[in-house]
């Protein structure tokens, strides 16, 4: 087993470079061999790279898991549109974002037990959280050999009723709808998964005179708590969706703001309650992520071409990635020069921008509508 530091930064930088090259072979890999066996190819894939970086003898190897992560996380994308398929072959089709919030719910559940777990078995085996990756990777393999699929002939439609879909005004063609969408993807993925790294920094910055241990305590109970908002945050989905529709995109984006304004406000009034200003505004960011990906999901799915959900999906994916590279960039280059609230108002920035874009989305849906 492995016994050396290794730079993580340098392995995440890289890790992404290697994921935007790839994105382009591996969809034509899916187009090729359609959406099952790319989803257990990436399972595969997910285990080699959990074996690859828990037993790595040196610094390439753990790269090379790094890589394997990338390609198993884009080959995996294509896991809604099966769904997708399943749920229309049955007349559900309409029922995507409340099956979908159903799967990232129990997802965030598992995550947390993952979370819960992991400092005991660290404390008896630095190894035991990631054999316990690796028997969870085992399951995932397990899972994704026992989904049946009817893969549709390529550069087909799926069967979904003309007036089905007049019905519910979801035939949103359109070049400049998709760069809304996926641009606001990018920024809310970005905001929410490498933006929580910052907020942590920020918890650290401005809680630095009360002590180590309390701060390490607290970002702990954050850490946790935070996969119980992503499970509440899925069931909130299954309802507010189905009551609101597209205006669920605004609502998301002006949470994912007050959130990151949140962060802001205690560098500006130190009478209030940092520490608590502050976890509101962490899980805020963590309660917007998974809603607003399967609002996106549900938008790419709908509408019917084959071969154009798999590659909505997988530049999903994509855009993911450059908004977190975009966004470590940005971060790395304030902080050369300014403290951590510059981060953070840049954030907030960012997250205004996505809600107007949030609004945009909206009314491009409405202008579609037949």
């Amino acid at each position: 087993m492995s016994n050396f530091s290794l730079p993580l930064h340098e392995i995440t930088f890289l890790s992404l470079i290697f994921s935007l090259l790839v994105q382009y072979p591996l969809l034509k890999f899916v187009h090729r061999a359609g959406n099952s066996i790319s989803l257990r190819l990436g399972s595969i894939v997910f285990l080699l790279s959990a074996i690859c970086i828990t037993f790595a003898p040196n610094y390439v190897t753990v790269l090379a898991g790094g890589f394997l992560k990338c390609i198993g996380n884009t080959l995996g994308a294509v896991g809604p549109a099966i769904m997708k398929k399943h749920l229309a072959g049955h007349g559900s089709e309409n029922q995507f974002v409340s099956y979908q919030s159903d799967a990232n719910g129990f997802a965030a559940l598992v995550m947390m037990a993952s979370s819960f777990f992991c400092g005991p078995l660290f404390a008896v085996n630095a190894y035991y959280p990631m054999f316990a990756c690796i028997l969870l990777c085992i399951g995932g393999v397990m899972v994704s050999f026992r989904i049946t699929h009817n893969e549709p002939f390529r550069g087909t439609d799926l069967p979904v009723p003309a007036s089905q879909q007049s019905a519910d005004g979801r035939q949103r063609g359109g070049q400049s709808f998709g760069i809304l969408l996926f641009s606001s993807f990018a920024i809310v993925t970005a905001l929410s998964g490498v933006g929580l790294t910052y907020s942590r920094l920020n918890f650290q910055e401005l809680l630095s005179g009360s002590g180590s241990e309390y701060v390490v305590s607290l970002l702990s109970i954050v850490s946790t708590m935070i996969y119980l908002f992503r499970f509440l945050s899925n069931l909130a989905m299954r309802k507010a969706y189905y009551k609101l529709g597209d205006n669920t995109y605004a609502i998301e984006g002006a949470l994912l703001m007050a959130g990151l304004m949140l962060q802001v406000f205690p560098w500006f009034y130190s009478e209030v309650d940092a520490a608590g200003v502050l976890f509101m505004g962490y899980l805020m960011q963590a309660f917007v992520r998974d809603p607003y990906i399967t609002l996106v999901q549900n938008s790419s799915l709908e509408g019917g071409n084959y071969r154009n959900q798999q590659s909505d999906l997988v530049a999903q994916n994509a855009a993911k990635k450059v908004g977190a590279l975009l966004l470590a960039g940005t971060c790395i280059i304030i902080l050369h020069e300014r403290d951590i609230l510059w981060v953070m108002t840049m954030m907030a920035a960012a997250s205004g921008m996505n809600l107007l874009l949030s609004f945009m989305i909206i009314g491009k849906g409405r202008a579609k509508l037949p």
